[in-house]
This record gives C-alpha cells, sequence and structure tokens, in this order.
C-alpha cells in the first residue's frame, strides 16, 4: 500500500461518518414535538454526545471494509469489491435510520431487533410501506447514489508492489485494528459502551437523541426479546385484573415526612437465614427497632439484578438483566429520578473499580447524580485484593461523605465484603463465628461494620431525619434445604428504619419484594406515585403483598399462603401454611394463575411497545 491509499481509506471512512450526524438532525425534524419542551443548548450537547455512539456504529459498520482495505493488495476487480462491501454495508446502517425516522414514533425507543418478531407482519405489508411511506423510500434510493457516486476513489488505481514494506504495511494494519476495536467499544474503560450511556441526562429524550438507530440493532443482536403475550384480549383488560387484587394507595396523606433524607444500604450476598441464625446479631436488634417483615424476597439473583428492582421497580423477569437486555433504552421512571425532581441530591456509592457490573452507567443512566467508586477512596491500601475496599473502612467513609452532602439526600451504599472469596481484614480476622458456610463469617464481618456505621453516624444532625432502608442484592449459599427452596433462595431483609421515630407499622407477616421499596419511599415522602410501575405497592398500606420471580424458564408468585411455579407447559401451585406444605390443584387456583398471567402480559407487551407507563391510558397496546 501507498500513503494515498491510507489518504482515501480515511477519506471514505469521513464519508460514512458524516452521514450519521445527519441522520440524527433529520430524525429530530421528523419527531419534533418528542423534543419540543428541550432548550436549543440541551439539544446541541445531546447531539454532540452522539459522537461517540456514531464513532463506535461507523466503525462496527464498516469493520470487514476495514479489513480488506489493510490487506496489501490491489487491483481492479479488488477495488470493485471494496466499494460494494462500503455501499451496502453504509446502505443498511441509512435505511435502519431512515425507517426509524417514522417508526420511532410509534414506540418512543431506537429500533432494537426485537422488531423482527413482527417478521411475518412486516413481509405482509412490505409493497403498501414502501408506498405509504414514499418519502423514506426516496431517501433511501437518494443515499443509495449518494454513496455510489460519491465514494472517494483514486483516479488510477495502482498495483501493491512488492518493493514497499511488508512489515509495515503489516504493523500499519495491525495497528488500525486494534485502534478500530477499542472505538468499537467506546474506549479502554472496563465496560465497553451501550444504550444506556446514553441517557445521562435530566431529560430522558436526549439518550434518544444521541443514539443512531443502526447502533441499538446491532448492539440489541442475539439478545432475545420477550414474546407478544395475550392471555387476555387487550393488554388493558390485564391491568384491570392487577388493580383488581392490589392496593397501590399512600398510606401517609400528609407531610409529615416529606424531605427526610433517604439511605438505602443494600447489602451483597445476605439472606435473611443468616440473621435467624444469629450471624448477624446488629442487624437483627436493629429489626426490632424497624418496620421489617417475615416475607420479604429479592426480585433477582444477582447483583445486577437487584438495582432495577430496587431503584425502578421493576423486578428481573426476562431472564436478563434489564441493564443488558434490549429493553435498557426504554423509558423507566426511576427513584433517583424522581427524587431529583423534588430537589434531593442523588449518590451511589461502590467500593468498587468504576465499570464493576455495569453499576456505575446503569445508575447515571437512571438519574443518580453522583457515582462513588474505589476510585475515589483516599486510601488505597484498604482494598481487599479482589473486589474493593474493605466494607468497615469504605461504611466509614460513606458516613462521613453524607456529613458534606447538602439535604435532602437519597444517597445508596452496595457493600461487597460479603462476596465470594469472603475476605475479612486480616486485623479481625478471628473475631467472627466461622459457622458452617464459608460466607458465614463474612457475614459476621458486615454485621460488624454496619454496627461501626451507625456508631459513627448517630451523631449527626442529619441521622434522625433520615429513614434507612436496609435490604440485600440476593441470597447465597443456605443451609436450610426446604421443599420450596425456590422462594428461599429469594428471601432477604427489607427494613425500614428511622431513630427515634415508630412507624406506623403494617402486617409483619405481609409480602414484600424488592420492587416495593420504590413505591414505599414515595408514600413515606408523600410524593405523588400515580404513574408507577404496578409490580410494587408501599409497604405502609393495606395491600397483603406478592412476589413475581422468573427462574430457568419458570414464572414464580406467590401470595401467601400459596406459591405458584408456571411455564406454558407445566405448572404447580402449593399451600404453604404452619410450615406444612401442600401441593394443590392447578385448576382450583385458576384465578391466581390468572394474576400472574395478567402481570406477564403487562410485563412483556409494555416492554415490547415501551408503552408500560402508558397502558392504562392507552386504547391500545399493539405497535402498528
Amino acid at each position: 500500500m501507498k500513503k494515498n491509499d491510507y489518504i482515501i481509506f480515511f477519506k471514505r471512512l469521513l464519508l460514512a461518518f458524516s452521514l450519521l450526524p445527519l441522520y440524527r438532525i433529520v430524525f429530530y425534524l421528523f419527531n419534533l414535538n418528542y423534543f419540543s419542551k428541550i432548550s436549543f443548548s440541551d439539544l446541541v450537547i445531546g447531539f454532540i454526545y452522539g459522537f461517540r455512539f456514531d464513532l463506535s456504529m461507523v466503525l462496527i459498520t464498516n469493520i470487514f471494509f476495514i479489513i480488506l482495505s489493510i490487506i496489501p493488495y490491489r487491483s481492479k476487480i479488488y477495488s470493485i469489491l471494496l466499494k460494494l462491501v462500503f455501499v451496502f454495508s453504509n446502505m443498511a446502517v441509512a435505511i435502519v435510520n431512515v425507517v426509524d425516522f417514522e417508526f420511532f414514533s410509534f414506540i418512543g425507543k431506537k429500533l432494537t431487533f426485537d422488531v423482527f418478531d413482527m417478521g411475518s407482519d412486516i413481509e405482509a405489508q412490505a409493497f403498501q410501506l414502501i408506498f405509504y411511506y414514499w418519502y423514506l423510500t426516496l431517501m433511501c434510493l437518494f443515499l443509495f447514489f449518494f454513496l455510489w457516486i460519491y465514494y472517494p476513489k483514486k483516479k488510477k488505481d495502482i498495483m501493491y508492489k512488492k518493493k514497499i514494506s511488508k512489515h509495515l504495511a503489516f504493523i500499519s494494519g495491525f495497528t488500525i485494528l486494534i485502534f478500530s476495536f477499542i472505538l468499537i467499544r467506546g474506549g479502554v474503560q472496563m465496560r465497553s459502551l451501550s444504550p444506556k450511556d446514553a441517557f445521562i441526562f435530566d431529560h430522558y429524550e436526549l439518550g434518544n437523541l444521541a443514539l443512531n438507530s443502526g447502533y441499538t440493532l446491532v448492539r440489541s443482536l442475539g439478545n432475545k426479546g420477550v414474546s407478544n403475550i395475550s392471555y387476555f384480549e387487550t393488554d388493558q383488560l390485564a391491568v384491570n385484573k392487577i388493580k383488581k387484587t392490589r392496593d397501590f394507595e399512600n398510606k401517609f396523606k400528609d407531610n409529615r415526612y416529606a424531605n427526610k433524607n433517604i439511605v438505602l444500604i443494600i447489602l451483597e450476598s445476605f439472606s435473611m437465614e443468616y440473621i435467624k441464625k444469629g450471624y448477624a446479631p446488629f442487624l437483627d436488634s436493629l429489626m426490632s427497632k424497624s418496620i421489617s417483615f417475615e416475607n420479604s424476597f429479592a426480585n433477582g439473583r444477582r447483583s445486577i439484578e437487584a438495582l432495577p428492582s430496587i431503584l425502578t421497580g421493576f423486578p428481573s423477569v426476562i431472564g436478563k438483566p434489564l441493564s443488558q437486555s434490549q429493553y435498557q433504552s426504554n423509558e423507566f421512571i426511576s427513584l433517583p429520578y424522581i427524587l431529583a425532581k423534588n430537589n434531593y441530591s442523588t449518590h451511589f456509592f461502590h467500593g468498587g473499580k468504576k465499570g464493576t457490573m455495569d453499576f456505575d452507567s446503569y445508575v447515571k443512566s437512571i438519574g443518580v447524580d453522583h457515582y462513588h467508586a474505589l476510585e475515589d477512596y483516599p486510601e488505597q491500601k484498604h482494598y481487599d485484593g479482589h473486589w474493593g475496599i474493605f466494607d468497615h473502612y469504605y461504611l466509614e467513609y460513606f458516613g462521613n461523605e453524607l456529613d458534606k452532602i447538602a439535604t435532602p439526600f437519597f444517597s445508596t451504599i452496595f457493600t461487597l465484603s460479603s462476596h465470594q472469596p469472603y475476605t475479612i481484614p486480616k486485623s479481625i480476622s478471628m473475631s467472627f463465628p466461622k459457622g458452617d458456610l464459608d460466607i458465614h463469617e463474612s457475614i459476621g464481618y458486615v454485621d460488624y461494620s454496619l454496627k461501626r456505621f451507625f456508631n459513627q453516624i448517630k451523631t449527626k444532625d442529619w441521622y434522625s431525619n433520615t429513614l434507612f432502608i436496609i435490604t440485600a442484592d440476593h441470597t447465597q449459599k443456605l443451609e436450610d434445604k426446604s421443599a420450596i427452596s425456590s422462594l428461599e433462595n429469594y428471601r432477604v431483609p427489607i427494613i425500614f428504619y428511622m431513630p427515634g421515630l415508630d412507624l406506623i407499622k403494617p402486617d409483619v407477616e405481609k409480602t414484600v419484594q424488592h420492587v416495593d421499596i420504590l413505591p414505599s419511599v414515595l408514600d413515606f415522602l408523600n410524593i405523588d406515585r400515580s404513574n408507577l410501575l404496578l409490580f410494587g405497592a408501599s409497604v405502609f398500606n393495606s395491600d397483603p403483598g406478592v412476589m413475581f420471580n422468573f427462574i430457568s424458564g419458570n414464572y414464580l408468585y406467590y401470595k401467601r399462603p400459596y406459591f405458584l411455579e408456571f411455564n406454558n407447559e407445566n405448572s404447580s401451585i402449593f399451600r404453604l401454611e404452619n410450615e406444612v406444605i401442600t401441593k394443590e390443584n392447578v385448576k382450583v387456583h385458576s384465578d391466581l394463575f390468572d394474576e400472574l398471567k395478567a402481570y406477564i402480559q403487562y410485563t412483556n407487551n409494555g416492554l415490547k411497545n415501551n408503552n408500560i407507563y402508558k397502558i392504562d391510558t392507552d386504547t391500545t397496546s399493539q405497535s402498528p
């Protein structure tokens, strides 16, 4: 290859790149009403931020073209091959973006791979759509001819000559590939760029402006979406079924607790069993002064599944974490977002590295203003050698940082020391019971860390003005082997504690799950919760509660005293009462299964159509 080959190569990539901001401009013009509340300066920022996704997309689209271009060989036929690969690769992206100019208005999110679930409908209506949206068809034809005619080329192709250093050509080509892959993943950070990284703005709409449809489609490849469900004739009927069985009312009708600080403590791998067996004596004593529940459950089995459940009220019931699914760019109304709108400062603390479990990008995408990680911690010598800062050090740091934050605040801390390999500081490693499981000693250490934390902060001015919510992301190893292990595997503490305040005591035997935390906080603060998901209800009201989960193709539904396991091929129901487990007849309890089916339809169709908050007001839930 000659110097001129590289110049032409970069001109071709520049041509492909230049089209993506153009698509963004046209997308904006097609959807002016959607962006009507966004200021011009914010639009400019969103537009510029989109260059990061454009750069990744242009390299993904042209990766085969790049590989073919750096091969040190040229001929007339080879040059034609390069042009064909370039034009048709970039035309595919052009068509996706042009189609989404209109399609976006139907589903309110950028295209993802689940659009192909409509394959038979699209095939049947293909010609009608082409003619109905004739202006989009003309745009595509124009772009094809534009790419074909203005494809940068040399006046005369020159054959590769052996006298040009093969070593230099190899090094140059290898360097181009390395930089291409780095830019495709968005940089050298721990986690690669993903669509949710676009939703870092105060206005959710700007995330959709920053993204390009080709990028969201490619990033959703291989992500199996949920299926359309029609257990009920309409999605509205499914919603009506849910509402008939739940109480979504607020308990607090006044502002007695308005503007109280909220501190959310999420413990790593902390089952209720550990507390009952005596490995967490401080937490056990705190529960006696708090609102806690016999039947409290996580809505997932992994740390990355806990945050959507707790912070957005969406349980992990689609087979993969929401933040890694093709629905990650759907609009969700989160607790941080709501509280920020009510003048709260929002913070998230985790002693692990930035990028760990994708926490940083996810919480930023749902409205958390300040993320604190291992890199921000002042004493790196407190690193445990595996995951991050030892809990007792990091909780002390957390307490000191809370003292600096303007009130009212919403601050979350996610601990880590009870994660495998369960590392404990050597100086206190013999202070806690070994127990029968390798996690037990670290549970004692985390409990000790919590005790130190509460002793540290009890003299702070903000302490008595703060509601503490303590839960765990999921369970871990258990000693008890219950006959209904699929229920016990989700049982975690959910504790509401406010120093010196005797909160209204609800039924301690009611069923509570992670998704109840969001509506409970809003109820406590007397903040409007009329536009929330229907999975959770305030723990303070009279709702008896349910648990809704999904694992290995089975939906799990617990509504005391009944526990359901459901899939379309095989289902079962058990009655759990006074430690006696009785298998019941499925047909006798068809109404309970209808409740579960209502949730499934509400979930799946609401995600696919990106209207899960609007189903109750929509006359139809079907995409065109």
